[in-house]
């Protein structure tokens, strides 16, 4: 019958087992480690034998009283540093600050799995998506990889975590309006301030800051195109100007004449608002601004679409969608109109057509019988 390795025990509270270990010190004094959480003897058996021969090797950080939440403070911090762009730290920032509040004030060398195991079902049990609970896992992960890293734990206990399966925390399936009744909404706010802007978003599929971010040096008038090389971001410190995303979000986007007629109109208007504003006029270069020209803050447009959404829509019997919802009605309207994926793929800037098709070609009730149709019109 196996029997528990030296210092390892039950937590008789938890019904978990544990084991603690003699530790390095720069000191002088005599330390000891623990790690909580084994669901097993054995696993706990395993875990100290490790641990005595990383100690050995010298591979055993040395005793720190450091907390979780002291650790993730320093590590968000020394993140823009590593020219991290600022978007992403503040994603990092939210994911850990949801975790902070159950695993904080715990030790960071006495962080089990069965603490991030609680701290995800309190999440759950506040409401939060299985998405959003699944994030904070990802964010920890990040943080405990750089605590192995610089040498402040051995392992990183995330691998040992049961967050929400990845399947369950897939993104629900957005709402989107067809062609037509988009076509409805807008006409219904043409007289609005920001319609041009909205008409360009559900007609090229523009992200919310790249829109905002838009020069006119940027478009093509008499060529019909527009080029995509800015954007706007959002980090802990407000808005800031960046470049897109990647590769593929560099692009030149085609316009059709209604949307190069809709451009010359706002243009002309955008010019007789800046004679009428005079030496108040802020000159940007902007397609799309405030109404003496500095810059809009991208959740401000998007709070402005939705108080539309919210006038307008129940009259047009629509249902309500999001600013970011434009984008994927343009795409999901192309592929149901038969457009190449690759094309659509290339106009809205994604890195691969999988993504595209992934993102956005959820089969319809009668897609097969119309495909077996067509099929049988070829033979």
């Amino acid at each position: 019958m196996k029997k528990p390795e030296r210092g390892v025990k039950k937590d008789k509270t938890r019904g978990t087992w544990y084991f603690t270990a003699d530790a390095p010190g720069n000191d002088g004094k005599r330390h000891q480690h623990k790690e909580r959480g084994f669901e097993s003897m054995d696993d706990a058996n395993d875990a100290v034998v490790a641990y005595r021969a990383q100690r050995k090797a010298g591979h055993v950080p040395v005793p720190s009283d450091d907390s979780v939440a002291a650790f993730a403070a320093a590590w968000i911090a020394a993140l823009p540093a590593e020219a991290i762009e600022p978007a992403t730290v503040k994603h990092y920032h939210e994911c850990l600050n949801r975790l902070l509040p159950t695993i904080g004030a715990v030790r960071l060398q006495e962080l089990a799995a069965l603490d991030l195991d609680r701290a995800y079902a309190v999440l759950l049990d506040q409401g939060r998506c299985a998405r959003t609970v699944r994030a904070s896992h990802v964010g920890a992960r990040k943080m405990l990889k750089e605590a192995v890293r610089v040498g402040k734990v051995a392992r990183n206990v995330t691998d040992d975590a049961r967050p929400p399966r990845a399947k369950a925390a897939r993104a629900k399936q957005f709402k989107c309006w067809t062609y037509p009744e988009t076509l409805t909404f807008l006409a219904a706010i043409e007289s609005d301030r920001d319609h041009a802007c909205y008409s360009l978003v559900a007609f090229t599929g523009l992200r919310q800051g790249e829109v905002v971010a838009l020069r006119w040096d940027a478009v093509d008038l008499a060529g019909g195109t527009l080029t995509v090389e800015r954007s706007v971001g959002k980090g802990m410190a407000g808005t800031y100007d960046k470049q897109p995303k990647s590769d593929a979000g560099r692009r030149a986007i085609e316009l059709d004449p209604e949307l190069v007629a809709l451009l010359r109109a706002h243009r002309k208007e955008q010019a007789a608002r800046r004679l009428l504003i005079g030496s108040g006029w802020r000159d940007n270069g902007l397609v799309f601004c405030e109404v003496d020209g500095s810059p809009i803050r991208p959740e401000r447009l998007a709070k402005r679409w939705s108080d539309l959404v919210r006038r307008h829509a129940p009259d047009l019997g629509l249902p309500a969608v999001r600013f970011h919802d434009l984008r994927h009605g343009h795409a999901t309207a192309l592929l149901a109109a038969g457009v190449r994926p690759d094309v659509v793929s290339e106009r809205l800037g994604h890195a691969s057509v999988g993504f595209t098709l992934s993102t956005y070609a959820h089969r319809s009730e009668g897609d097969q019988r119309a495909a077996l149709t067509r099929l049988r019109q070829l033979l």
